[in-house]
């Protein structure tokens, strides 16, 4: 399959041919020395013997990353997920490896890239999201038999959790609803669920009249709309969430107002069709917060809002994670145990009545003979 090295008699260097498993013929030139090329023919006889094709020095990142997202990503991820992968390549990726072949990028320029994302800004969660995209592709390409290696192997960077995460304070959460039914009435039943439930905002998007159940109080979230479209929920999976009486209340008051539409929507549009995100952001959430004198937010805020409350007021880990339909209770701690102020305050009390109970009652003892 492979033959002996040789010389170059043009470029005095050494190379050989061999045949990849497709049968092409082709050859490896540029090695210095003979010995270069016959360790360089005995690391390719090992490789073809295990059905690993040699890398291909033509493909480009882009040209691998174009047909990831085609065979890969478009079959087998969400809508949400693959819009996502578009940005993080067209915005962050493509500019700094792109044009690079794959076989020419390192682990040390992967790092290079690490720092540069770091270095403008970009939290290590969001990097980490970028390197395991890098990963991901070229992992795709080596079970494709492209190429051998995976310069993006171990770059992940350590995350500082949830300094992000924003949860409004109970004061807040009541001067955002009364300024919102005052102003915004057609917004209000959106935000008053979106807070009381701890759903996704395509969740709330894709919520049909039917999946409501006024009898047990629940509400069966099966489907999501994002990107223009209707998949599963985020998990993939079905779950129920309870209503309380009040937004049973304020949900019914809102049937009687909500425009119809082919879709039997909760929270349509003015047209009765399917919410645009950014419109809602632009129109209703952003105007409602500036009126209650709050710093900007992001509508997902509202989720974590909705789990500081549950346990704020004594709710059991485990209720908030079902109810927010986290995969696992480590998923649910590990964002919330420590984010919670009025939590920690209930806490600092409850110490404070336990010792307080435990403190020794002064006794007067009468010295014999006094």
């Amino acid at each position: 399959m492979i033959d002996s090295v040789r010389k170059n008699p043009k470029t005095a260097k050494w190379e050989f041919d061999y045949k990849d498993l497709k049968g092409k013929r082709k050859t490896k030139k540029g090695f210095k020395t003979k010995a270069e090329a016959e360790k360089a023919q005995a690391q390719l006889i090992e490789e073809l013997n295990k059905g690993i094709c040699p890398a291909d020095s033509k493909t480009s990142f882009k040209e691998a990353g174009e047909m990831f997202m085609r065979l890969h990503v478009s079959i087998h991820c969400k809508p949400s997920t693959e819009e996502g992968y578009k940005g993080y390549l067209k915005n962050h990726i493509y500019p700094f490896f792109g044009e690079m072949k794959l076989t020419e990028i390192t682990p040390l320029m992967v790092k290079e890239f690490v720092k540069q994302m770091v270095d403008t800004g970009r939290t290590h969660s969001t990097v980490n999201k970028y390197t395991k995209l890098i990963s991901e592709i070229y992992t795709f390409m080596i079970d494709s038999n492209v190429i051998t290696r995976n310069p993006a192997r171990k770059q992940t960077l350590k995350e500082t959790k949830n300094d992000k995460i924003r949860a409004l304070a109970s004061i807040e959460v009541k001067t955002l609803l009364s300024k919102t039914k005052a102003v915004y009435p057609d917004f209000y039943p959106l935000l008053f669920t979106a807070i009381f439930t701890g759903m996704r905002q395509g969740e709330l998007f894709a919520l049909t009249w039917d999946s409501i159940n006024w009898i047990t109080r629940k509400i069966t979230i099966d489907k999501n709309y994002t990107h223009g479209r209707i998949g599963t929920p985020k998990n993939g999976k079905t779950r129920k969430v309870d209503m309380s009486h009040e937004l049973v209340k304020v949900l019914k008051e809102w049937r009687l107002a909500c425009p119809n539409g082919e879709n039997n929507l909760v929270f349509p549009n003015g047209d009765g069709e399917y919410q645009d995100a950014n419109n809602m952001a632009k129109r209703r959430f952003k105007p409602s917060l500036q009126r209650a004198g709050i710093d900007s937010i992001r509508f997902h805020d509202l989720r974590h809002t909705y789990a500081s409350l549950l346990l704020a007021n004594g709710v059991p880990m485990k209720y908030v994670q079902h109810q927010l339909g986290h995969s696992s209770i480590k998923m649910t701690m590990d964002l919330y145990t420590h984010l919670l102020p009025e939590v920690n305050e209930q806490c600092i009390n409850l110490l404070d009545r336990l010792t307080d109970s435990f403190q020794p009652v002064e006794q007067h003892i009468r010295i014999y003979g006094t």
